[in-house]
């Protein structure tokens, strides 16, 4: 018969691999990209960012909101594009406000050459609807690619250079940051 130190060494020597398993993964391993995203060159990303999803289509069609959204209307005011269309959702952990997100992709789009043709803050300005109408409506990003957040914390930004433009989606939650991209070149109006 074993003695008691014996079985508690027995015991915790038994118990630390399951330990490794319950614990985290390493930090290198949480903040990988999903395999061949790459960010767009005009926009580099915030420190602390990952992309969690990203497709590049074509030729494609996209609906760009250019004025606010009413919860469960038609945009009034928005340009359908088609071109080539590289969606990228970001997340950024720990969370940052959004007027952080906001200033760091604002002077990226001033540094590229982009003209800001839309912008705006919260709810009362973007619209109850805009959020549904980019992240759930299939017109912006596709269908349940993008993690959401619904709530006050909303930025929506279109920028605009020569044929390339830019949808930025910014909200905060209270565990991190989500940043929805598109980026269309090559962008033709629709009627």
């Amino acid at each position: 018969m074993r003695s008691v130190p014996a079985l508690v060494v027995a015991f915790l020597t038994a118990a630390a691999p399951l330990a490794a398993l319950a614990s985290p993964p390493p930090p290198f391993l949480v903040q990988q990209d999903v395999r061949g995203a790459r960010d767009h060159d005009d926009l580099p990303r915030m420190d602390g960012a990952r992309i969690r999803a990203w497709r590049q289509l074509s030729v494609a069609e996209i609906t760009l909101p250019t004025g606010a959204v009413a919860e469960g209307d038609t945009p009034q005011s928005a340009l359908r594009l088609q071109g080539q269309i590289s969606h990228l959702d970001y997340v950024i952990r720990p969370a940052v406000a959004p007027i952080d997100m906001a200033r760091h992709y604002e002077e990226a789009l001033r540094e590229g050459g982009y003209e800001t043709v839309f912008a705006c803050t919260g709810i009362a300005r973007c619209g109850s609807g805009m959020g549904a109408l980019i992240l759930l409506s299939d017109t912006v990003a596709p269908a349940g690619f993008a993690d959401g957040v619904f709530n006050d914390q909303l930025r929506v930004v279109v920028a605009r250079k020569g044929a390339t433009w830019v949808l930025l989606h910014m909200t905060r939650g209270p565990d991190r940051s989500l940043v929805y991209q598109a980026v269309i070149e090559g962008a033709r109006e629709l009627e």
